[in-house]
């Protein structure tokens, strides 16, 4: 019985061994003509409105020093006055909101007025 079980696990180990090598060649035939392909397509110009970059990739922008950008705001200043600064004219006015907020909660700034701001 045991000798049984174990040609069984044998013939079993053998023919997947066969089958994980047939679907490795298959692989990389696929593989050849998926680069054959892209070179042509390549080469008839493909992919012009993709250039420059990857799908799907952002690139990521250097980080904001905000407290430089606190320093070189006035006294008492606005949320405007904010988003004119280096660093914070590609922020949206939430994300400057919220800066703000994160500045009030540090104590660097006390808000005097609706929309205006003091530093402490």
């Amino acid at each position: 019985m045991a000798v049984d079980l174990r040609t069984s696990v044998q013939r079993g180990v053998s023919r997947l061994r066969r089958e994980i090598n047939r679907k490795t060649s298959e692989l990389a035939s696929l593989k050849g003509d998926l680069k054959k392909h892209l070179r042509v397509f390549k080469l008839l110009g493909g992919n012009q409105a993709g250039r420059g970059r990857a799908r799907g990739r952002t690139r990521r922008r250097a980080t904001v020093d905000w407290n430089g950008v606190f320093k070189s705001l006035p006294n008492n200043f606005t949320i405007d006055d904010l988003a004119k600064k280096g660093g914070a004219r590609r922020k949206s006015r939430l994300y400057l909101r919220q800066v703000l907020v994160r500045w009030g909660k540090q104590k660097k700034i006390k808000r005097t007025d609706r929309g205006k701001y003091q530093k402490a």
